[in-house]
């Protein structure tokens, strides 16, 4: 643990309460109750012990993997330092959160056998497109150097926008980004934010929806969307950026209409947990409380980590119906289409979305085929 949680905090507040915050506040009482809690490699059941800075705290749980959507994960090059892939929407890149095996690197695993990959870079879950791994250390050490000194790495994308974007000219966005929601990674237009720079150009419009390039400058979390976001564009199906919690005007102009305190909850109320609970059992509070006051023993204390076991009486989700997530909640229309730098470059081909209708002369082209704007100017 970092020092912000230094000699201060109690385990129970920080580890769950503040840190996991869709868990019931019974929770981490409960499972130092049945011994789910290690500090320090010793098992902990001491709920009120204050988190020490460079702790480390392991909590064995009950898993529940978030579903994706059904792709195949394509190979645009593969050799013995580099392998790059096709991303599909709706994974993320690296285990994180309840992904472990429907992540890119777990698919690889179990598609392809692949193994001991390292992470260069990282694209969104809801984001496709091209993404590389090193297959070595000296691969990924020159990689992240290149990164460190400066090396230019031309990232382009192509996104769905609503709106008639400008034609005929680049558009330029260099407003900086600042977290919002830190925990859940969520970022805005804000004064002492990072600098960030972003180029646009649009392709094409059906006239209530366009189809627009981006190159990125610099690379901020979020910034595409978040920079589309304040230009009055937002991504099309953009569950976060792309609300009515961002005011009036969802964000344009960096004007909200509220606080960034204001802000902040309102984007915490439309992503809170219990948003995608349809029915929760009605003992589960009950239990986890009465499991934490030592009121009650459960026939099963502990998880075997060698078996699946169908069902925990402390694990919420266990205990919770959720609503269907429906695929268009699983992916964005953004897709990264080339990464470059002076050594090589990666791309892929172009998705059927972006692609005009009728136009059968771009359909399965890769990015370098794709039509510029010939005039650019700022903004």
């Amino acid at each position: 643990m970092g020092q912000r949680t230094m000699g201060w905090a109690s385990f129970d507040r920080i580890f769950f309460a503040e840190e996991f915050v869709s868990l019931s506040p019974h929770y981490p009482a409960a499972a130092c109750k049945l011994g789910r809690i290690w500090v320090n490699c010793n098992q902990m059941t001491n709920v009120n012990y204050i988190v020490q800075h460079n702790d480390s705290i392991e909590h064995i749980g009950h898993r529940h993997e978030h579903p994706i959507l059904d792709h195949y994960i394509r190979v645009i090059d593969n050799d013995n330092n580099i392998i790059v892939v096709d991303k599909p929407a709706s994974m993320p890149v690296h285990p994180c959160g309840r992904y472990c095996v429907h992540t890119v690197l777990g698919m690889l695993r179990e598609q392809r056998g692949l193994r001991d990959l390292r992470v260069v870079h990282r694209l969104d879950r809801t984001t496709s497109g091209v993404l590389l791994f090193a297959r070595n250390s000296e691969t990924d050490t020159k990689l992240k150097k290149m990164l460190r000194v400066g090396e230019v790495w031309h990232k382009e994308y192509l996104c769905k926008v609503e709106g008639v974007f400008p034609a005929d000219k680049e558009i330029i966005c260099d407003r900086p980004i600042g977290p919002l929601v830190l925990s859940m990674g969520i970022q805005c237009i804000r004064d002492d934010g990072k600098c960030a720079r972003s180029r646009f150009w649009r392709l094409w419009t059906d006239g209530q929806t366009s189809i627009v390039r981006c190159m990125l400058e610099t690379g901020r979390t979020h910034q595409i969307r978040v920079h589309l976001q304040y230009l009055g564009y937002p991504i099309v199906d953009d569950y976060i950026y792309n609300t009515a919690a961002w005011g009036q005007t969802k964000g344009k102009d960096g004007n909200y209409g509220k606080s960034l305190d204001q802000l902040r909850k309102d984007v915490l109320e439309e992503h809170k947990a219990s948003n995608w609970h349809e029915q929760v059992d009605p003992e589960y509070e009950i239990r986890v409380q009465r499991i934490a006051e030592g009121e009650i023993q459960p026939e099963s204390e502990g998880l075997d980590t060698k078996v699946r076991q169908e069902y925990d009486p402390i694990c919420m989700h266990c205990n919770v119906k959720k609503k269907d997530i429906t695929p268009e909640h699983m992916m964005l229309h953004l897709h990264c289409l080339k990464y470059q730098t002076s050594e090589w470059c990666y791309s892929s081909e172009i998705p059927g979305w972006a692609i005009q209708p009728n136009d059968t002369q771009n359909s399965g082209k890769a990015v370098e085929d794709l039509p510029r704007n010939k005039h650019t100017a700022q903004s």
